[in-house]
């Protein structure tokens, strides 16, 4: 006879724990969205954005720690990535980072913000 109520006893407790789960998944998803939206800010670093346009006469210059210090500050740039030929490149955007891409050869063939 006890055997018979064990699967009732189960399915009452399945049944309280999805009912349960459904009242609950509604805050987390309203709160979901409002945190959604902190972390695009504070990704987001503040200052200035990087302007590539007063660096772009380095097009054709080869890289030295000098320049690329040089880009860094004329650009108004909070950080600089080197982007060697073959080199796997993130595709997370900082407005913030000046991109210098270089050639075999060692010079620049383009310097981009993001």
């Amino acid at each position: 006879m006890i055997w018979k109520l064990i699967p009732i006893a189960l399915l009452a407790g399945l049944t309280a724990c999805a009912s349960g789960t459904r009242t609950d998944s509604s805050p987390p998803a309203s709160s979901q969205t409002s945190s959604s939206a902190a972390p695009g800010s504070a990704t987001t670093p503040s200052g200035p954005d990087c302007d590539a346009q007063p660096v772009q006469n380095l097009v054709g210059q080869k890289y030295s720690d000098s320049v690329g210090n040089d880009a860094l500050r004329r650009s108004n740039s909070g950080s600089m990535r080197l982007l060697k030929p073959g080199q796997v490149m993130t595709m997370e955007y900082n407005a913030r980072r000046l991109n210098i891409i270089l050639e075999g050869n060692g010079s620049i063939s383009a310097l981009r913000c993001g």
